[in-house]
């Protein structure tokens, strides 16, 4: 049995996705290196009965592995596909977690075609994966076997299961962290898992600081399962050890603010032990302060200075701003480094709301990779995009827009999508459900958008289709708005930036490449024979399509290169002749953006006339009726 400070050291390690080091530990626990050491032997051979196992590498730390179904040879020889272990493991976990059945061991035999020797064998393994950290049993009598223990030891074995079922995705789902989160859907139901994610990403937002960056996929988890037990009428039982004090009342507020806006979502109630439960996994999953020594303090100045020319903004004189990014980039250079990369449960939410400031700063950061000796991913800049929107915020360059429906789920994100399709912008967009009207102050908004009819005294409201049709979009115009920063400033209909990188000789009509790969190799070798582009862009196209790809559901993409290697500041324009699967949608419409690094300043008025031209239907049907070059140079903005 492990001691509290083993179980803590242990707690520490599930928590991370990334290495930590031993004197790392001690620091946090306040115990000698040695001392560490000495419970790390121990926490490994608790772990090892749980299919965990240490990775331990020189100069970074350790880390923990877990939970890929670990086979014996004797299975192996039995039952060869994995996937079907896997399935019935996780069949079995289900019917005892959230069905609460009492299952019989010859049943289950006979359910799925394996002997009772294996069906015994499933149940070591599982009640070793959910035994971590928790004390549940198993309880047999003559109606069959159960799963019994507290409420809160009930809730720590489905987190095990969660992390089960993430970790062994990729047999059958190798995707983002966000569809991974959607594997819980047929166990926690959908309406759960999109209010959870929904509330979290606006709690994330509004306090980047109060929970770390390798955390945010743990404390969604452990916020889906209390949703969904709280929906079924279990509560945690009261902690005693819990001391309310100044420096836990915000994460405490932060858990009433969280549960109340589910509570009104998903109508089920809430004590003041799930509060303190709640709060508790926030502090534990708290932002960790990394040494700052570990990045040059230049180099963050140098970062800013760049995005800040790019954006056209200042935030040189942001102390927050300064403050947060040397710890963030600390980490993230050290993640990076060692090849530990974080996986970020809201990335395609942040792509999708601040595509413009996103790819800015992905154009702007991959001019330190060869640098700094790393390669940056979509994670990582989603995670900075969420700094500098709040940074924004601060300046007061974003309007807050409030989105109403019914259920404020489903058709509150459809909506959301289709106005940030729509009208690019800085701005902040919250959803609400109706029932959360009466708890909002509504004059912090600058618009309402509903979908249903709603009877309120504030100004500049707009009732819409789920749909967001075009005499929708044009009714918000109407109401006055106009959206902020970016889409007001660097979108005017004379699309001047575009215009001034525009070349005939660099666009390309009814063209009849077959793939992504013969568009980026035949168009970049046209670049680098008009001396436009070095060599290593071809490269940068390819590397920066694996890492993300740059597709839009209208049928555009948007590849782009590294600036160092960029002469001069060009668009080049291809229309296809057919459309070509692109990585997740098919496109016959090509904008290859080369913006050299003298020209950073110009990447946001650029890429907001680009993103004007695609969120225009109109505009997108003219280019794509072109015939001729000089009929698409003019329907892009050319004269």
């Amino acid at each position: 049995m492990l001691t509290q400070r083993q179980k803590q050291v242990l707690d520490i390690l599930e928590s991370r996705s990334d290495f930590i080091t031993a004197a790392q530990l001690a620091k946090v626990c306040g115990v000698s290196q040695r001392t560490v050491f000495s419970d790390l032997e121990k926490i490994e051979k608790h772990i090892q009965q749980s299919g965990q196992y240490f990775e331990r590498r020189r100069g970074v730390g350790i880390a923990i592995r877990n939970l890929k179904e670990p086979l014996s040879v004797k299975e192996t020889s039995l039952e060869l596909d994995i996937s079907d272990i896997v399935t019935r493991r996780t069949e079995i976990m289900r019917k005892l977690l959230f069905d609460e059945e009492r299952v019989s061991f010859s049943s289950l035999s006979e359910e799925f075609f394996v002997s009772k020797t294996s069906i015994t064998r499933d149940f070591e393994v599982i009640m070793k994966i959910l035994n971590v950290n928790s004390n549940i049993k198993l309880q047999k009598d003559s109606h069959g076997t159960q799963i019994v223990g507290s409420e809160n030891d009930i809730q720590k074995a489905y987190l095990q299961f969660n992390r089960y079922i993430i970790s062994n995705s990729d047999l059958y789902l190798n995707d983002s962290v966000q569809k991974k989160i959607l594997c819980l859907e047929k166990y926690y139901g959908k309406k759960v898992v999109k209010v959870a994610t929904s509330i979290l990403y606006s709690y994330v937002r509004e306090n980047i600081n109060a929970i770390s960056d390798y955390y945010v996929q743990n404390v969604l988890s452990i916020f889906i399962i209390l949703l969904y037990r709280l929906l079924n009428g279990h509560h945690l039982q009261a902690d005693q050890d819990y001391i309310l004090d100044n420096q836990t009342s915000f994460y405490r507020e932060s858990a009433v603010k969280l549960l109340h806006k589910a509570s009104l979502r998903l109508q089920f109630s809430y004590s003041n032990a799930d509060v303190r439960y709640l709060s508790k996994q926030l502090i534990s999953n708290r932002f960790e302060k990394i040494n700052t020594d570990l990045v040059n303090k230049d180099l963050v100045s140098e970062i800013i200075e760049q995005i800040s020319h790019a954006l056209n903004v200042n935030f040189d004189q942001d102390r927050q701003l300064v403050q947060q990014l040397s710890q963030h980039i600390s980490a993230m250079i050290y993640r990076l480094k060692s090849k530990n990369t974080i996986e970020n449960p809201f990335t395609e939410q942040v792509k999708i709301e601040f595509s413009l400031t996103f790819n800015t700063i992905w154009l702007v950061l991959s001019r330190y990779e060869d640098q700094i000796g790393i390669s940056f991913n979509e994670d990582e800049i989603a995670f900075l995009t969420i700094y500098f929107q709040a940074a924004f915020e601060r300046v007061k360059m974003t309007k807050k827009i409030l989105i109403v429906c019914e259920m404020g789920i489903a058709t509150s994100e459809l909506l959301l999508n289709r106005i940030k399709n729509n009208i690019p912008s800085f701005d902040s967009i919250e959803i609400s459900s109706v029932e959360e009207l009466a708890h909002l102050d509504l004059a912090d908004f600058d618009l309402i958008i509903s979908t249903v009819d709603i009877d309120i005294a504030a100004e500049h409201v707009v009732r819409v289709s789920p749909f967001l049709t075009q005499k929708d979009i044009e009714a918000i115009k109407e109401a006055g708005y106009i959206p902020s920063g970016i889409a007001q400033s660097a979108a005017p209909p004379s699309l001047a930036y575009l215009k001034k990188r525009l070349s005939d000789r660099l666009i390309f009509v009814d063209t009849s490449f077959s793939s992504k790969k013969e568009v980026l190799d035949q168009i970049g070798q046209r670049m680098l024979q008009a001396d436009i582009v070095t060599e290593s862009f071809i490269d940068n196209l390819h590397q920066r399509e694996k890492i993300g790809g740059t597709d839009l559901p209208q049928g555009v993409a948007v590849p782009h290169g590294y600036p160092q290697n960029v002469n001069e500041t060009y668009v080049v324009v291809i229309k296809n002749q057919k459309k070509i699967k692109w990585q997740r949608y098919y496109v016959d419409l090509i904008f290859i953006i080369c913006i050299a690094s003298k020209d950073t300043g110009e990447t946001r008025g650029l890429l907001a006339d680009i993103y004007h031209l695609i969120d225009e239907p109109e505009l997108l049907k003219k280019i794509r009726f072109s015939k001729t070059v000089k009929e698409l140079y003019q329907a892009v903005g050319g004269e």
